[in-house]
């Protein structure tokens, strides 16, 4: 007889493979001095604001009780979202097209649930965000990947021109993008929408890095673009604004009969998101000035600087990020015509320092020879992480 925990289902066996990205975190905190740039933990303190608003609502200030929330949630950190979009993002939404969610990826899994029949294919740029692409499996989907051109990592128009077919549901685009940094232009996204123009495939964007854009670029919300307004499905974090991954706080934005749609699932996930997180999260967008943003931009562009200084001077080809906080370099000058995950390990011998897998973010890994960094971290860590790599050249 079958033991009964012996059959599962088939659409998440790609599941089964190890996750390099937490397996290595946990080589990495066995190695005594180790560094973690791999997984995006973002190591740094959350703002003032933040966390006594949590507080304050988890010891009943105001009357605050430790209950259920609306499943798209409170009205108040929905109307401060709303806000917030409008001011920075140039979305004209109020707080009935804004939903919250168990961070973003809880956003797009939701949201594929009321989206995706078995069967549909989904548009990935490559290098992709890897949870995009096993969520997308996991929903019964089919990822279409399309590589994304050159160094730079120009928009291909043609290869999105010829991924898109009759069982395109839609296309996903991760501005500032997690892995590389890359930022989409207004021109490359009114080209989407050229493209797109007279179907009905949807765009699903994740914009989690928003307020990281570097060297005078700025962030272009893809829903404010000619063309793509009445097809985006907008998806936030607050987790790397305000360094706090831990607490799940995300949020989706569209057509408010889809968030209500997409926040009835989300009640059948996950029910709701905590409750005194959100409350956290609405007091730091109401109280905290405009200069946090600009700090935290400013901050997080100059440890860019210093990080990929230090791995040019190691021998690590790349192009230097124009948004988020990681690198992905060629380690090949290196650390040898390595596999990625052997060369990530030859590196926490060498270096103490961890990294992701470059083969992580792509269909077809087959030569790829490149790894993840972030430098989301403390001054003296990332100093020191610095140290570490210009040894490898001396």
């Amino acid at each position: 007889m079958t033991p009964p925990f012996a059959r599962l289902a088939a659409r998440r066996q790609h599941l089964d493979r190890d996750n390099p990205l937490r397996s290595l975190t946990e080589v990495i905190g066995r190695v005594a001095g180790g560094i973690n740039l791999g997984q995006g933990v973002c190591d740094l303190a959350a703002p003032t604001p933040l966390v006594g608003g949590a507080v304050d609502a988890i010891r009943g200030a105001g009357g605050e009780r430790q209950v259920y929330t609306p499943y798209a949630g409170l009205p108040g950190l929905r109307e401060a979202l709303a806000d917030k979009l409008r001011k920075f993002n140039g979305l004209d939404v109020g707080p009935e097209n804004v939903g919250v969610a168990l961070g973003s990826s809880g956003a797009f899994f939701a949201a594929g649930l009321a989206l995706f029949e078995p069967g549909d294919e989904v548009v990935l740029f490559e290098p992709f965000y890897s949870y995009h692409h096993t969520a997308v499996r996991l929903l019964g989907a089919v990822p279409v990947c399309v590589r994304l051109a050159g160094p730079a990592l120009d928009l291909d128009v043609e290869a999105l021109r010829r991924a898109i077919g009759p069982k395109t549901r839609a296309v996903v685009i991760n501005t500032p993008a997690n892995p590389s940094g890359k930022v989409f232009s207004a021109e490359e996204l009114a080209a989407v929408a050229a493209l797109l123009d007279g179907t009905d495939v949807l765009v699903i964007t994740d914009e989690v890095y928003e307020y990281m854009v570097f060297d005078g670029r700025r962030h272009v919300s893809p829903a404010t673009v000619d063309g793509l307004a009445s097809r985006c499905l907008s998806l936030f974090s607050l987790s790397k604004t305000y360094s706090i991954t831990g607490w799940r706080v995300g949020c989706f934005v569209g057509p408010a009969d889809f968030v209500e749609t997409v926040g009835r699932v989300c009640d059948q996930v996950h029910v709701c998101a905590p409750r005194p997180m959100q409350r956290g999260v609405e007091r730091a967008l109401r109280e905290l000035p405009a200069s946090f943003y600009e700090d935290l931009r400013a901050g997080y562009e100059e440890r860019r600087d210093r990080f990929c200084a230090a791995l040019a001077d190691a021998g690590f080809r790349f192009e230097k990020p124009h948004g988020a906080y990681y690198v992905l370099a060629d380690y090949s000058s290196v650390l040898g015509d390595l596999e990625p995950f052997a060369a990530v390990m030859k590196l926490i011998e060498s270096a103490r320092i961890n990294a992701v897998p470059g083969d992580l973010f792509y269909a077809d890994p087959r030569d790829v020879r490149s790894m993840r960094f972030h430098f989301a971290v403390e001054d003296a860590v990332l100093d020191e992480a610095c140290e570490r790599l210009r040894a490898m050249s001396r």
